[in-house]
């Protein structure tokens, strides 16, 4: 959903009072006909216009839309947006503004979810999926979302505040459908990696995990266990904490990631190891992408050149190498389309 600062405003809903036109506008399709029409619109924006068209188009519109995508939390309020959305699953919402990310707003400037969360239990108790953008989430923002949505999948935080790792704990222990858990850029109170033991033994529908931002160290049996589990999982990024032997392990019980996020490549590795390594990355024959990376030299670039081969995407952000180490490494990545690099 393209906000509105008010879409309940007489310009997106015909007027009550305007009925004459709105008969002369009415659709000529039936509203089950309407609604199937308009179930393929994929646009925020399309469905925003279609809205417009008349009041038939708009109630169809209104019925109909599953996904809302608001740009800023303060441009609309819950009460509005429950009112006008009866049947949404997913909700993507960002808060803070964009200079945010350069510490130019003060600490508790605002755009809390839970007054949000609050309200979408309420009313989307079937709510499967919420990707928030700088936002201030608390853990019991998080409880709330672990406990009032049964059928909840897919949680993304990028750039967020406010939470620490009991909030994971919760949605580790509740969400027994969860597909996504990606935590990107995020000022978390990391207490212990422990919050990976709190994975049901049951557990493996993970896809998307992404835990990068982590400081701590993990319970790294719990995530090896929980890699195991998870057959369907096509994103990994691993935190600092994770060692090139514990990287190894991982790769070789998820051959099938499409997506890796390395740990640290301050280990030092026994031949014996480096081989081990080696033959791991050259068994992910669906890596896509490859980040993380941090602190990798050239003596550890050997590793990577099997894998390298079908990636499209490399973030070489952390990487400190010179640029023959550089040129090496591109060499061996012929379907690369794109690059990230640090000055």
């Amino acid at each position: 959903m393209q906000t509105d600062p008010n879409p309940m405003k007489s310009k997106d809903s015909p007027s009550n009072s305007d009925s004459t036109e709105s008969t002369q506008s009415a659709s000529p399709f039936p509203d089950d006909v309407l609604g199937k029409v308009l179930s393929f619109l994929n646009s925020d924006k399309d469905r925003s216009s279609v809205s417009l068209v008349c009041k038939d188009w708009y109630n169809a519109e209104r019925w109909t839309r599953t996904k809302l995508f608001i740009g800023n939390c303060y441009s609309v309020s819950p009460e509005i947006v429950a009112t006008r959305f009866p049947k949404i699953t997913s909700v993507t919402l960002k808060g803070k503004p964009r200079f945010s990310d350069f510490n130019l707003v003060p600490q508790n400037w605002g755009a809390d979810v839970h007054y949000w969360l609050v309200m979408f239990a309420k009313v989307y108790p079937f709510l499967k999926e919420l990707r928030l953008k700088r936002m201030t989430v608390s853990d019991e923002s998080l409880e709330i979302l672990a406990t009032a949505f049964p059928g909840f999948r897919a949680l993304s935080l990028m750039s967020c505040d406010g939470f620490s790792t009991d909030g994971l704990k919760s949605i580790a222990t509740h969400c027994r459908n969860l597909t996504e858990l990606d935590i990107q850029d995020t000022d978390i109170d990391d207490f212990n990696g422990g919050w990976l033991s709190c994975f049901p033994e049951n557990f493996g529908s993970l896809e998307v995990l992404n835990f990068a931002s982590l400081d701590s160290e993990v319970n790294f049996d719990a995530l090896e266990r929980l890699v195991s589990r998870c057959k369907s999982l096509r994103v990994l990024k691993v935190n600092k904490s994770i060692t090139l032997d514990q990287l190894q392990r991982l790769l070789l019980r998820a051959p099938q990631l499409m997506e890796l996020g390395t740990g640290s490549f301050q280990q030092e590795l026994l031949p014996g190891q480096f081989g081990d390594l080696e033959s791991a990355f050259s068994n992910c024959k669906n890596l896509r992408t490859l980040s993380g990376l941090w602190e990798v030299t050239s003596v550890y670039l050997p590793v990577l050149y099997a894998a390298c081969t079908s990636l499209t995407f490399l973030n070489l952000s952390y990487a400190a190498l010179r640029s023959v180490e550089f040129g090496n490494l591109i060499a061996h990545c012929p379907n690369l389309k794109r690059l990230w690099v640090r000055k």
